[in-house]
């Protein structure tokens, strides 16, 4: 199981840590744990009319949760909370979909790098792992709204 989950891609996500730090004069931050297994995420935002304009994070969690939150800090630009609504909802029915497809159909094309958390979805626990940087980042948006 964990060699399945911790795949070389993971690790190389998470590695990379992409968006990872705190931006200076930031809009708003929200920390969000998830209580299962521990992971925290702390979220810095700026938002200009509606629109995501930067993003970090401060991650103290697992490989699958840091992996996100790299993926999210490549390709947070311009999301809004709508977009992002609707991005947190594909990603959660990909996780659910025990026999899913390998490459999911990802309204915006970027998001593909998502699909290497399909190997998620044997495992119901793990899952919140995947979306805690996005449920986060959700959070935040809205309470600057």
């Amino acid at each position: 199981m964990i060699d399945k989950l911790y795949q070389k891609t993971i690790l190389r996500l998470a590695a990379n840590a992409t968006g990872h730090g705190e931006i200076d004069n930031a809009d708003h931050s929200v920390m969000v744990h998830n209580p299962m297994c521990g992971d925290r995420i702390k979220i810095h935002i700026k938002m200009d009319s509606g629109k995501l304009v930067d993003f970090s994070h401060e991650a103290k969690a697992c490989a699958l949760c840091q992996a996100s939150a790299s993926v999210l800090g490549e390709h947070f630009q311009r999301l809004t909370e709508k977009s992002l609504s609707k991005l947190l909802e594909q990603i959660k029915t990909s996780l659910e979909a025990i026999d899913g497809p390998e490459h999911n159909d990802w309204s915006d094309k970027k998001w593909q790098d998502m699909d290497v958390f399909n190997v998620v979805r044997d495992h119901k626990s793990r899952r919140t792992c995947v979306t805690l940087p996005f449920d986060a980042l959700l959070q935040a948006i809205k309470e600057v709204r």
